[in-house]
């Protein structure tokens, strides 16, 4: 046989086995999803009716109605954009001053410092809620309150809880949710850039907050996209935090999707409505920034 032709009969196979493969691993990855929309729209008469699998009969939008108002989904969205998602777009900006400051000064104690930030990325969020949560109860920064207690004779401890300040108070000080993994996303990168860009900034008289604001934000584009993309979704799907910090005025939708998932009386396409409109918003965020977000992976010294 031609040597061209059993290289071109090799292509072809190998061609075919890797949409194969492409296909395979699509559908194990979307079929979730598509069982999920194709159930939100159906009535009850359609998931009753064996002759319906995947495309209902009847296509009806009551569940969304029932499932938005089960969700409380207004307040519910307010309170998931006040408290989640602005803490984590706090912790998208704190992370990056705190890993510039470990990337490029240089102190005794920056090994292990750094050590303990890439510990936190071990130790599960849970394990801290108890701790957390008697500390926000009675939040006494320092025990400075303490203090004053003896001498007035009253409880001058703050109740923090139910409050978004559970949430922002963490990420404010590079203590948040996945704060670790942030830090050490900026931190290798900041480390690939190229020391002369702060140095010609030192020269036109800039200080280093003013090079970091100036020349190191402009250039580290990649590293917030993956950061903000990363945080963004955590923070969306946060369950455990929210429900033991925020009380039923100030749930979040993630708390609320929890609730009509284990409420057995409503009916299951209610509860897939419900999830769908949970996930569309992160679903598009992810589709508008999905090729800069893939982009940006190799960049930023995630590996593996």
């Amino acid at each position: 046989m031609n040597r061209k032709v059993l290289k071109r009969i090799i292509s072809i196979v190998v061609g075919i086995a890797r949409w194969v493969f492409l296909i395979s691993v699509g559908y194990i990855a979307l079929y979730p999803l598509f069982v999920m929309v194709s159930n939100s729209f159906m009535t009850m008469e359609d998931v009753l009716d064996q002759s319906v699998v995947y495309i209902p009969k009847t296509l009806t939008f009551d569940n969304f109605k029932t499932a938005l108002d089960k969700l409380n989904f207004l307040p519910a969205l307010k309170s998931t954009l006040l408290i989640p998602v602005l803490s984590g777009m706090i912790e998208v900006a704190v992370c990056a001053v705190t890993a510039y400051g470990f990337a490029r000064f240089r102190f005794k104690e920056n090994n292990f410092l750094f050590g303990l930030v890439i510990a936190t990325i071990a130790v599960p969020s849970t394990l801290l809620m108890i701790p957390q949560y008697t500390g926000f109860y009675n939040f006494d920064p320092l025990k400075i309150l303490a203090v004053f207690n003896k001498i007035s004779g009253k409880n001058l401890q703050i109740n923090l809880l139910n409050t978004g300040f559970t949430m922002w108070l963490p990420s404010l000080f590079s203590v948040g949710l996945r704060s670790g993994v942030f830090i050490f996303i900026y931190r290798q990168f900041f480390k690939g850039l190229p020391k002369e860009f702060e140095e010609a900034a030192y020269v036109d008289g800039a200080n280093p907050f003013t090079a970091f604001l100036r020349v190191i934000i402009p250039s580290s584009t990649v590293a917030i996209i993956t950061v903000t993309v990363f945080s963004l979704v955590w923070h969306w799907n946060e369950f455990y935090l929210t429900n033991m910090f925020l009380l039923e005025d100030n749930r979040p939708l993630s708390v609320m999707l929890k609730i009509i998932a284990g409420d057995t009386t409503l009916a299951n396409g209610v509860r897939m409505a419900g999830a769908l409109v949970f996930i569309i918003p992160v679903l598009a965020i992810y589709l508008v920034l999905q090729r800069k977000f893939i982009k940006s992976i190799d960049k930023v010294g995630i590996v593996g």
